[in-house]
């Protein structure tokens, strides 16, 4: 069984996200410096003993450095919002990275998106970056300094949003505000990674797990998808549902 999960705030969360019947925690993701970043519950980790009978494969907004920095199988991994496939020898998949350098070459520069976009924030309020894999701008990271990082974001994602090329996407969820291309998303990754393990196995069956709206489009190529019922996912599901 081939099993594409997201990671964060899915497989594991920080502290303050963990509830209050957590049980042992045990790290799972780590910053620069070393320090533990995230965790995963003891339900969590269950979870993922009861993966690892599959393949599991990484499906992240994190970049290559990032993820390494991440207690998980990290070959196969499709990072960076499907910016980057890495294959079953750990190695960077070439044939991937030349595809989406053909798609970036035909639309407005991430570069110069992000120039427009950020030239006027305050940088005490906000950090920002460009998400990059090896020669090539995938995508544009915004964050908030402040204690309500929700509302100065979806505050901020209203303003910026209506001056975005044609095409791009936003994506906002917690303290992360991201501006993507339209030729980027784990759901061309994820089918292009599919593909390449159904070439070897037809009837491979392929799970996928998810917390958010941008998951969406990678776990809709699955043959059953998974989210954790405290999700963005799971909350939009069950709006105004009479079920509930």
């Amino acid at each position: 069984m081939l099993i594409l999960t997201d990671l964060d705030d899915t497989l594991f969360q920080t502290t303050r996200k963990c509830p209050a019947n957590a049980g042992d925690l045990l790290a799972m993701s780590f910053l620069v410096d070393g320090a533990e970043s995230g965790y995963a519950t003891t339900r969590q980790q269950r979870t993922l003993t009861w993966l690892s009978t599959g393949q599991v494969v990484p499906v992240t907004a994190r970049d290559r450095d990032v993820l390494a920095r991440v207690n998980i199988n990290q070959a196969p991994a499709i990072c960076a919002n499907g910016g980057c496939v890495i294959d079953k020898d750990g190695q960077v998949d070439q044939h991937w990275h030349d595809i989406l350098k053909e798609r970036a070459s035909k639309d407005t520069a991430v570069r110069a998106v992000y120039d427009a976009a950020t030239a006027t924030l305050n940088t005490q309020e906000f950090r920002h970056w460009i998400v990059t894999e090896g020669d090539l701008d995938l995508y544009i990271v915004i964050k908030s300094n402040t204690d309500d990082a929700g509302a100065s974001l979806a505050d901020l994602e209203a303003t910026l949003s209506c001056d975005l090329p044609t095409g791009w996407r936003v994506h906002r969820n917690g303290n992360n505000l991201a501006f993507l291309p339209p030729w980027l998303n784990k759901r061309e990754a994820a089918r292009y990674l599919i593909e390449k393990f159904r070439d070897e196995d037809t009837h491979l069956p392929v799970v996928g797990i998810g917390d958010s709206h941008s998951d969406v489009g990678f776990m809709d190529l699955c043959d059953f998808a998974m989210t954790p019922t405290s999700s963005q996912l799971w909350q939009h599901v069950t709006s105004n549902n009479a079920w509930c």
